[in-house]
């Protein structure tokens, strides 16, 4: 992922890490960023794969 405010790129791993404190975490489909802590909605795995393949077209 990157972050929209910040742009920093992460995995969903790093931000869940970050989200962690939180009493909702496992119903929330917000990700925090770990640099900033921006919470922005979570990539669905569409863009995941369309992203992942103009990656490995360049």
């Amino acid at each position: 992922m990157k972050c929209p405010l910040c742009g920093l790129e992460f995995d969903e791993k790093q931000a869940q890490r970050a989200c962690r404190g939180c009493i909702i975490a496992k119903s929330c489909n917000l990700v925090k960023c770990p640099n900033c802590g921006y919470e922005s909605a979570m990539e669905s795995k569409l863009v995941r794969k369309i992203k992942e393949w103009r990656d490995k077209r360049r």
